[in-house]
């Protein structure tokens, strides 16, 4: 599942097939207050905000034909307002980036991870790729020149780059000659390939799936540098909040949407492939990325600009 556009187009096609379903769940449970979802903001990266606003209400009625539970979808922000939202009540479940729970729960405590949304690797990583027979062999080899950073890559992937490969003050460094986006991961492993591009950073799935669509064009690449292991997405609430036999039922119902045709699409629209029971360790992968990656304070948040890349591109001469 590389890019978005097939799953924008898949999102479009619920929107017109739900309307039956919420007329069903409207019918079923008149009388039943929704439980409010809370969505960190930077699950919608990249995607247009009428899309995002439309989307809510059928998934909200979706949910509730996969898990009973009558469900409605809110954008909560960043990790730490919404983690803020779930701990005051105003949210009763929250979905965040693995790396952002942690954040989250460092200021709430309380916040507990109910399952986890698995996209084909519990621990994701992001890789900087380049063809086989070139001679870079470390990330400082590829300074000054051209690198690829495909569009709408995952919280996970921004983090890496902005802290590992960039690093430090990001206005004042000059690290690479260009910043290209391609579509997904496969075209900017194709500019690899190619020779169109130096160098890649590529998430872990997109790079297995790449491997498996095109084991030879595979065979000539070479990874440079791997990121940490990032914890999967998850579902978060705080106990007392909900009753058990609800978050009981809310598990059950999304750990079996693989079963259903309807299920399927929503997990493909998200890029998932499954929900999942919390891993034993998960809470001491938190803690390690947390410490790798420790949440920016409000301040510093405040003083960049609402993207970084632009910030870092606009170091570069000539930009």
């Amino acid at each position: 599942m590389t890019g978005t556009r097939a799953g924008w187009a898949i999102g479009l096609s619920i929107l017109l097939v739900l309307p039956s379903i919420t007329a069903r769940a409207a019918d079923d449970d008149n009388e039943q207050q929704p439980i409010k979802i809370g969505m960190v903001s930077s699950l919608f990266r990249d995607m247009p905000e009428p899309l995002v606003t439309a989307m809510m209400r059928p998934f909200g009625a979706l949910m509730q034909s996969q898990t009973g539970v009558a469900g409605e979808l809110v954008q909560g922000g960043d990790a730490c307002h919404l983690g803020k939202l779930l701990a005051e009540g105003k949210v009763q479940l929250a979905v965040m980036h693995g790396v952002e729970f942690a954040w989250a729960q460092q200021q709430n405590p309380r916040l507990t991870p109910t399952m986890i949304a698995v996209n084909q690797q519990r621990n994701l990583h992001a890789c900087v790729v380049v063809r086989k027979d070139s001679k870079i062999t470390q990330l400082a080899d590829l300074r000054g020149k051209k690198i690829g950073f495909p569009k709408h890559s995952r919280q996970h992937c921004h983090l890496y780059f902005e802290r590992r490969c960039v690093g430090g003050d990001v206005a004042s460094q000059k690290v690479f000659a260009d910043i290209d986006y391609p579509a997904n991961a496969e075209d900017a492993l194709d500019d690899v390939v190619d020779g169109i591009l130096p160098g890649a950073l590529i998430d872990s799935v997109g790079l297995d799936c790449y491997e498996r669509r095109k084991p030879g064009r595979f065979a000539l690449l070479k990874v440079i540098q791997t990121s940490e292991a990032f914890p999967a997405a998850v579902v978060a609430y705080v106990p007392g909040t909900l009753d058990e036999d609800t978050v009981n039922q809310f598990q059950r119902g999304l750990m079996n949407a693989k079963q259903t045709a309807m299920g399927r699409q929503f997990m493909m629209l998200w890029k998932l492939t499954s929900f999942e029971p919390v891993p034993a360790n998960y809470q001491a992968s938190l803690a390690s990325i947390a410490k790798a990656y420790p949440p920016v304070p409000p301040a510093a948040t405040a003083k960049k600009s609402s993207s970084w890349l632009p910030a870092i591109l606009s170091s570069f001469p000539g930009k």
